[in-house]
């Protein structure tokens, strides 16, 4: 097998999501996605499994790519590999690891079904890869590949207010992000710095304060364009997680654009944003402090965010012929209960 896997796989996946175009465009893998949504759940499970089963059918791929969650789509890509030779490899995000947050049990075992059965598990850091290890999978370590914003550059200009900085907190209002100590420590800086949240805080419409500081924008769902448009015209960038092991999009969305980030505080992140971020604890006391830190220092740390971008670019074509023998070289399981 050449190192394009190009002609002998398909990636399909339920949503449109950052991490599934940047990592099939780095393996070079064509992508599927079958988006539905905004439908009700049991007509987009019938929907998606039908054009999954047909366009499985119709390409008959060597190696099949899928994301987890959905679990629905990870079952599905198991039966799938059970009726032929494929080779079935999940990329899982965190909750196609752990579960959700919610810590619904019946999930987390078919999180474990999928991860034994599956040919290979893509996590994105060894701490990860070790759990699946551990339970009986294949995993295969890949950090997000940088995604390719190049083509946003024109929204470089376009923040009116010059005396204040503007900050894109990367936001979707999930149980593992501390958005409550977040809002809270933006309030501390209504006269210095404008807090851009995106993502759709409806969901959580309750439990956020019914008045907020004049600083503190809430954006709601946007489409790609706003996004980009906010991220480019940021003076840093914000994104959170209480998940120790997680590795957040928004973290190479925003190195990707060169702009300086604030994480939360945990190992892996430390480990691969090693320049142009500040590192937090997640309480509001702490938010604050690693803005006020940011804030007195980001032109030189946009600097090393440039520095890290390239430096990541590189790291990534270093690793790519490893990650596709680590694929050629997959053995195919037996199934397992």
């Amino acid at each position: 097998m050449e190192d394009n896997l190009k002609d002998q796989s398909v990636w399909i996946t339920w949503e449109r999501q950052t991490r599934n175009r940047s990592a099939s465009s780095y393996l070079d893998i064509p992508l599927f996605e079958i988006d539905h949504s905004r439908s009700t759940r049991i007509y987009r499970y019938f929907i998606c499994s039908l054009k999954t089963v047909s366009i499985f059918f119709k390409k008959r791929p060597r190696f099949l790519f899928v994301q987890n969650p959905s679990v629905v789509l990870g079952v599905l890509a198991i039966f799938l590999k059970s009726l032929s030779r494929t080779t079935v490899i999940v990329d899982a995000h965190n909750s196609g690891i752990h579960g959700p947050e919610n810590g619904n049990s019946l999930i987390t075992k078919i999180n474990k079904f999928i991860i034994k059965n599956a040919d290979a598990v893509i996590v994105t850091n060894s701490h990860l890869a070790s759990y699946v290890y551990s339970i009986g999978g294949t995993p295969i370590v890949l950090p997000d590949p940088l995604p390719q914003l190049n083509t946003c550059l024109n929204f470089e200009a376009g923040f009116a207010n010059q005396n204040k900085l503007k900050v894109l907190c990367i936001t979707s209002w999930s149980m593992d992000e501390p958005f409550l100590n977040l809002l809270e420590a933006a309030s501390n800086f209504k006269q210095d710095i404008d807090f851009y949240f995106s993502g759709n805080y409806r969901k959580v419409k309750d439990e956020i304060p019914k008045t907020l500081q004049d600083n503190i924008k809430l954006l709601g769902f946007i489409d790609e364009k706003d996004f980009f448009h906010h991220l480019y015209t940021s003076d840093f960038c914000i994104d959170l997680t209480d998940r120790s092991d997680c590795m957040v999009c928004g973290a190479y969305e925003s190195i990707s654009a060169e702009k300086p980030i604030i994480l939360s505080n945990t190992d892996v992140q430390k480990h691969y944003f090693s320049k142009g971020a500040v590192f937090c604890d997640n309480t509001s006391i702490g938010i604050s402090n690693a803005i006020k830190i940011m804030a007195a220092n980001h032109k030189q740390l946009k600097k090393e965010a440039e520095a890290l971008r390239s430096e990541i670019l590189q790291r990534e074509e270093n690793n790519k012929s490893i990650i596709l023998r680590q694929i050629k070289n997959l053995k195919p399981k037996k199934s397992h209960n």
